[in-house]
């Protein structure tokens, strides 16, 4: 039991593995949310332990590989900090006896468990259908207008997407990080420039947004 209890306390919590990225690489959580498209809030709460508020584990993995992504982590390492973090602090939330001791062993526990992993693989099920099967989205940063004026030989195209899904730019595939971000330097031509952003999902439906970009000489 002692080993046992020695090698829980080795294991560096989540808020440790994620405020030592945060401040190698000198980020908010703030911009640690932005960067990863997870609400602050659950950024905060991962950090601070808390768990009743967050959603299905299939969602807090998939938020926690993505911060993975963004730092630099494992994020299967961050998953398995967050599951020993949660086992020592549900551990101990049922070592009290029920009011009721003799009640309690009516409960079956197999039709729980049952339901539990049914609930489980719905969400999960949930989840990659709508990876496979949506519509894809992009956020994009610049421009951020439909049309601008610049007097710039060349501007940087940056945004957002599904890390699942694919980009391209006038008919040239682009290159995304673990987290979805992508920047890339687009050459403009005197005169009116149309920059089509289109975003793939893999049995999905497509998205299409155009930018017009006026260079002055």
């Amino acid at each position: 039991m002692e080993n046992d209890m020695e090698e829980n306390e080795r294991i560096m919590t989540v808020k440790e593995l994620v405020e030592d990225a945060l401040r190698e690489k000198k980020l908010s959580i703030a911009r640690l949310a932005e960067m990863t498209d997870i609400p602050e809030r659950y950024v905060v709460m991962l950090l601070g332990g808390e768990h009743k508020g967050l959603p299905p584990a299939p969602y807090v993995r998939g938020y926690l590989i993505r911060i993975a992504g963004a730092l630099g982590l494992e994020g299967q390492i961050l998953w398995q900090a967050y599951k020993k973090q949660l086992e020592l602090k549900t551990s101990g939330e049922g070592d009290t006896l029920p009011s009721n001791r003799f009640a309690f062993k009516r409960v079956n526990r197999g039709k729980i468990a049952t339901i539990a992993i049914l609930v489980i693989v719905a969400i999960a099920g949930a989840v990659w259908m709508k990876a496979l099967l949506g519509t894809g989205e992009i956020d994009i940063k610049n421009p951020a207008e439909d049309s601008i004026v610049t007097y710039e030989s060349s501007i940087d195209l940056r945004g957002r997407i599904d890390p699942s899904d694919r980009l391209i730019i006038n008919n040239e595939d682009v290159t995304i990080d673990t987290s979805g971000y992508f920047e890339k330097e687009f050459s403009l031509e005197p005169g009116i420039n149309s920059v089509e952003f289109k975003v793939k999902r893999l049995l999905g439906k497509e998205t299409t947004i155009v930018k017009q970009i006026i260079y002055q000489q």
